[in-house]
């Protein structure tokens, strides 16, 4: 492993012997720290150290599967990588939430376990990396925040404790707004990366991605797309909603949207020259402008939502009350939230859509003459 930045790691065992060998390894690499605890303080250890991953060995000298409920522990409080290095991972590999994700990686222990223990180490190396520099990235932030809004604050309260509050407060804001103008630098959004998903917000909030509970999968039509505003689905501190019912724009695949739009007569095109031309005009049209006709683009999130078209001229209204988070009983689950500046270019297309006045037809083609005869006149007056 490249020297860089040193990263702590945590190994949970009750029996250190059992880890003397992953343990050699891992000191040969300059920059890694390892600490050994058992399951008893493993708790108070990852809180008081903070590792940036944390190896764990599932079953204690009894049998009994003691890791699991650190492995819950660092999942819910203190995220970070885990690496599951047990005789036994498949206690935990069955479990969807754990099994399938990215930053968790399970080693069986045996012969050569000790290597892919390191190898694993080695490929969570870039994304460990990224984290703390974020999280450096994020305090330096706040702490700029604060001192930015603190004036203001001493200004208007008098009370420390109020002032204290307001600070904060606006700080947090501020560094939501901050952490909009992260750096990245030459990077470009990838489509599904307005999603904020699971969604933030305990209520429902405008451009939230809802889908049928009962055979909700990739069938676009099971999916809506949220246009209440989210103010008046705020139901915090005992408070009911605004409204007792949520507008939702239904969902269809792309094809059945485009074919609603002006660009239906491209669709049957054949040969590379007209693909291009599809593709292209796709691109200057609907996704530069974000919608076409009444129809906004939906980007595919694999595994959660399809590629797909919302209408905004087919609603829908759903009790906000038959609106829920995976797992509870309700009709329509929230699947993810668009996020800003995509959330206000959906509320600006439906106003364009429901916003507009009806207009007579009129005489466009004498109009325009009129702007030109307009505009001539103009020019021989200035050439005068």
């Amino acid at each position: 492993m490249k020297t860089g930045t040193m990263l702590k790691l945590l190994f949970v065992e009750d029996d250190p012997s059992t880890v003397e060998e992953v343990l050699e390894l891992v000191r040969r690499e300059q920059d890694l720290v390892p600490e050994v605890c058992g399951f008893e303080e493993a708790q108070e250890s990852i809180l008081e150290s903070l590792p940036d991953i944390v190896v764990i060995d599932l079953l204690a000298a009894i049998d009994e599967p003691e890791g699991l409920k650190t492995r819950d522990f660092v999942w819910k409080t203190q995220f970070c990588p885990i690496v599951v290095y047990s005789a036994r991972p498949d206690l935990h590999e069955d479990d969807e939430e754990y099994g399938s994700h990215p930053f968790v990686k399970s080693v069986q222990k045996g012969r050569g376990s000790p290597k892919k223990v390191l190898h694993a180490l080695r490929e969570f190396r870039p994304h460990v990396d990224a984290l703390k520099k974020t999280k450096r990235h994020i305090i330096q932030s706040f702490s700029l925040a604060m001192r930015d809004v603190a004036p203001d604050a001493f200004k208007v309260h008098t009370n420390a404790n109020r002032r204290k509050e307001t600070i904060l407060r606006a700080g947090r804001r501020r560094l939501a707004a901050l952490m909009d103008n992260f750096p990245d630098g030459d990077a470009v959004l990838v489509s599904w990366e307005q999603y904020l998903c699971p969604p933030v917000s305990s209520d429902p909030e405008t451009g939230d991605v809802l889908c049928c509970a009962v055979g909700c999968n990739d069938a676009p039509d099971s999916f809506r797309i949220v246009l209440t505003p989210s103010c008046d689905m705020v139901a915090a501190d005992g408070r009911a909603a605004k409204t007792e019912s949520v507008l939702v724009a239904k969902c269809c695949s792309m094809r059945s949207g485009l074919e609603r739009t002006s660009l239906k007569g491209m669709l049957a095109a054949t040969g590379r020259d007209k693909q291009r031309k599809l593709r292209d005009r796709l691109k200057t049209t609907l996704l530069s402008r974000g919608s076409l006709d009444g129809l906004v683009p939906v980007p595919a999130l694999p595994g959660r939502i399809p590629t797909m078209m919302a209408n905004l001229r087919n609603l829908q209204l759903i009790p906000i009350e038959n609106i829920g988070k995976p797992g509870e009983a309700k009709e329509f689950i929230r699947v993810a939230s668009i996020d800003s500046p995509f959330r206000e270019a959906l509320s600006w297309a439906y106003l364009q859509v429901s916003g507009r006045p009806g207009l007579p037809e009129r005489d466009l083609d004498s109009w325009s003459r009129e702007i030109l005869e307009s505009l001539q006149e103009g020019a021989d007056q200035e050439a005068q």
